[in-house]
């Protein structure tokens, strides 16, 4: 008999057996991150008739204001508009309205890290994960709640969520996408040798530049500079207008350092021993995951020093021996692909509760 379990507490030791692929995915990273969600958080684990499980994270979303990327109203209904390839076909779900209440409070699930497929070995059938959500539902319509919403599924996890959700009567829509650069050089001389194309020569350029302005790329362990770190992400947050809580930041970062060790890797642009701006990665097998960036005023002000910490570092240190891709997550498409990445498209799903 299938059985499903819902859970305001996260089990790092339970959610670790469903043996997650990815990194933004693992115990791990969820343990430490889940907080960045805009609410309560919630687990939810299902337990197939042969055995065979599956997992979502997420958090149950109230405030019509919580963060954007991860409230199904703002994204669906907010004007301006949050992701414009969520609206590119018309209202999702026309028949909810446009009000906050239509759509909150909901559950929303996804991994901290805008990942929202879903997880373990019964993940990938549509059966299991169509008896799953229903159970979510059952829970939600019991508290009230307006929607349940799985956000930023990969084409592999939108293959058996969009057939589920349209069988549960909700509405799939596209949300944005995931960019990841795809490792084709052994090191930074064969890229800086290889064959001359616009996107190498503007690289190279803007690197003398920023070395004009005395800046220098590094490659660092993050301990030292643990204070500059938190201090960077906390600027550059307030910054794009979102919240930042220094204190939250620094136990964040302890815990990544915890957790991750020397697979936690920071790519700094550097004047003069100050920090002037950062990228956070995490190694996980051959793929590097992007956490986090932060950037000073200081290193606002100078060339190029972002993407150059963000970007240009990871071409210049990492190497096809160690990885095969870099993932650099959601948003800011056109300068990820005018960096070189690939781009994979994201969906969201939308289930009307009904009954309230």
């Amino acid at each position: 008999m299938p059985r499903t379990e819902i859970s305001a507490h996260f089990d790092a030791a339970r959610w670790g057996r469903l043996h997650p692929g990815s990194a933004v995915q693992s115990a791990c990273w969820i343990d430490i991150m889940l907080s960045r969600l805009p609410g309560k958080p919630l687990m939810v684990l299902h337990e197939d008739d042969d055995g065979a499980t599956l997992g979502f994270v997420g958090a149950v979303v109230t405030e019509p204001g919580a963060y954007e990327a991860y409230n199904p109203w703002t994204i669906l209904r907010a004007d301006p508009e949050v992701f414009p390839a969520a609206h590119a076909g018309g209202p999702v779900a026309p028949q909810l309205g446009g009000a906050a209440q239509d759509m909150l409070p909901s559950v929303v699930l996804s991994a901290p890290g805008y990942l929202g497929d879903p997880v373990g070995p019964a993940g990938r059938r549509p059966d299991a994960v169509r008896d799953c959500l229903s159970a979510v539902l059952d829970h939600a319509r019991d508290a009230g709640l307006a929607t349940v919403c799985v956000l930023y599924s990969t084409p592999e996890g939108a293959a058996v969520l969009d057939p589920v959700t349209t069988a549960l009567g909700g509405a799939c829509f596209d949300l944005t996408s995931r960019s990841v650069l795809e490792i084709g050089w052994a090191d930074w001389d064969d890229y800086h040798s290889g064959p001359r194309n616009r996107r190498r020569a503007e690289i190279l350029r803007q690197l003398r530049r920023l070395a004009e302005a005395g800046g220098e790329v590094v490659r660092e362990d993050p301990r030292p500079r643990f204070d500059e770190v938190v201090a960077a992400r906390c600027c550059l947050l307030r910054h794009y207008g979102q919240p930042a809580d220094e204190d939250s930041e620094r136990r964040r970062l302890h815990a990544l350092i915890e957790a991750f060790g020397d697979d936690l890797v920071l790519y700094s642009v550097v004047r003069e021993g100050r920090l002037l701006a950062h990228a956070l990665f995490v190694a996980q097998d051959r793929v590097l995951q992007n956490i986090y960036a932060g950037t000073t005023e200081e290193g606002r002000a100078t060339p190029y020093a972002h993407l150059a910490a963000t970007y240009y570092a990871p071409l210049m240190y990492v190497t096809g021996k160690e990885f095969d891709r870099i993932d650099y997550g959601v948003g800011h498409e056109t300068t990820k692909r005018l960096r070189g990445c690939l781009v994979v498209p994201l969906r969201g799903h939308l289930l009307p509760v009904g009954g309230r």
